[in-house]
């Protein structure tokens, strides 16, 4: 490795700058630890890499030789690699890969700068979050504030951090203030770096609060797994256990819903409201038992009814709290092309309720979905199938059913057993049908029986209804 002295390398770099790249005018690229990254060599017509020589200068103001006559010579040379087209690419990403970095062959040189987006927490005070978004290099320096580039925050779905509990002062490096609730434990947040408005770099940090809760909403009807610890502080002594509202999971009625994996993590195959609640996760200590986690557990479900009239239907969204729903909880409608009236937003216990009315016709192309939004960030979703016009042919032929059991009697048993059967499927499809058909299997078992053996003509009947569905 050779060394030369800071002055050195940027009058090597000045003298041999070309007009397409001065030094003074260097590209700027971000990236974070970890990564990897490919810094451009921005001499034209390069014939051969075998004269490239990448250089970098150092954090201590020396210069090191990466790659000499396109063959890498670096210490860490296992992290770095001359790509085709000479540059240089660089993997696993750590602080001693940053500053600058000069491509030279010959008489012409290029030069590009690398810095990494960091964040990280200081503990301010009891009752703040205090989160540190910033370059490396800006870490304790003074920069220009003429730099094009801009730190902003979000929350993990991108949304931007807005309320009243937030405040953002931005230097070369930016903070983020929270006032800290409990519900503030492994929620994660997002830091941008823009440069002329285009995002180059986002890292997140997620929060810990001790003693807090950690707030997980989901859909009916889909999984969801909700962590115990990630590590466990008792190490192989003791066996994790879930409990629902202070009571063991194992104790429970609802025992087959619930399944434990080897991480510990409690898995709900099919969520239900009823599943909504606060669970504690513990190992035993001898006589006292350590909470690892706490999880409350939200759940989001959409059903579906005949409004007023055979033209509209009404679509309630459900949002059920595992206690009061927090002030700052908002449900909205969205949809590719929604024709519908909206209601306002009513709570009822601890359900919040919105409620979307719309005709029909409208949602043969349409998919709609009820989003739970939480400080503006949207954190679950569910939608709404559409009513495709295969799909909606099938209350034609439920309504021809329903007049052929005025005619034959219990023969309409027989013909619906037969179709529920082909059309389980389906089933979804016709939500907002299947309080009819929980009247056609009001009809008596006993009946179909008295009918005796099925002829053709009853089985070329269901056929013919077949087609029309």
């Amino acid at each position: 490795m050779a060394s030369l002295s800071l002055l050195g390398f940027w009058l090597f770099s000045l003298t041999q700058a070309t007009p397409e790249l001065h030094s003074t005018d260097h590209l700027r690229m971000f990236a974070l630890q970890g990564d990897s990254v490919t810094l451009p060599c921005g001499i034209p017509s390069i014939k051969s890499c075998s004269s490239i020589n990448w250089l970098m200068e150092e954090r201590f103001g020396f210069v090191s030789e990466v790659v000499k006559a396109g063959r890498v010579i670096a210490p860490s040379g296992h992290r770095h690699r001359l790509l085709k087209d000479c540059s240089l690419e660089i993997t696993h990403l750590d602080l001693n890969d940053t500053w600058f970095y000069s491509c030279q062959s010959g008489s012409l040189n290029s030069n590009v700068s690398l810095q990494l987006l960091e964040i990280s927490e200081s503990k301010s005070s009891k009752d703040l979050i205090e989160l540190h978004c910033f370059l490396n290099t800006f870490k304790g320096s003074i920069c220009s504030k003429n730099d094009g580039t801009h730190i902003k925050w979000s929350a993990e779905d991108d949304t931007p951090i807005n309320g009243s509990r937030f405040r953002v002062e931005n230097e070369c490096f930016s903070k983020l203030f929270i006032t800290k609730k409990p519900t503030d434990h492994h929620r994660k947040w997002k830091c941008h770096l823009t440069q002329k408005d285009e995002v180059k770099a986002t890292t997140s940090y997620t929060t810990t609060v001790e003693g807090g809760i950690e707030e997980v909403f989901a859909a009916v009807g889909e999984s969801v797994s909700l962590t115990c610890s990630t590590t466990s502080l008792l190490g192989p002594r003791g066996t994790p256990v879930w409990a629902m509202w202070g009571k063991p999971l194992k104790e429970q009625s609802q025992t087959k819903a619930f399944n434990v994996n080897k991480d510990s993590k409690l898995l709900i195959g099919e969520v239900s409201s009823v599943h909504a609640g606060d669970y504690e996760c513990s190992e035993s200590a001898g006589e006292r038992s350590i909470v690892l986690n706490t999880v409350r557990l939200h759940t989001l479900d959409v059903i579906a009814e005949p409004g007023p009239g055979e033209q509209n239907l009404t679509l309630t969204c459900l949002l059920t709290c595992a206690k009061q729903c927090e002030s700052d909880f908002t449900l909205t409608w969205s949809g590719s092309d929604q024709k519908g009236r909206q209601s306002e937003l009513m709570s009822v216990n601890n359900t919040l309720i919105k409620e979307l009315r719309v005709p029909v016709r409208s949602t043969r192309s349409d998919e709609l979905t009820c989003s739970v939004h939480r400080e503006g960030a949207r954190v679950a979703s569910k939608k709404w199938g559409s009513v495709h016009s295969l799909q909606t042919s099938a209350w034609v032929g439920l309504l021809i059913s329903l007049l052929v059991c005025a005619v034959a009697g219990g023969l309409c048993t027989y013909i619906h057993k037969r179709k529920h059967n082909r059309d389980a499927e389906t089933d979804e499809a016709s939500i907002g049908m299947t309080h009819v058909y929980d009247v056609i299997q009001e009809v008596n078992n006993e009946e179909l029986q008295e009918q005796g053996p099925v002829n053709r003509e009853t089985t070329a009947l269901y056929d013919l209804l077949q087609a029309v569905n």
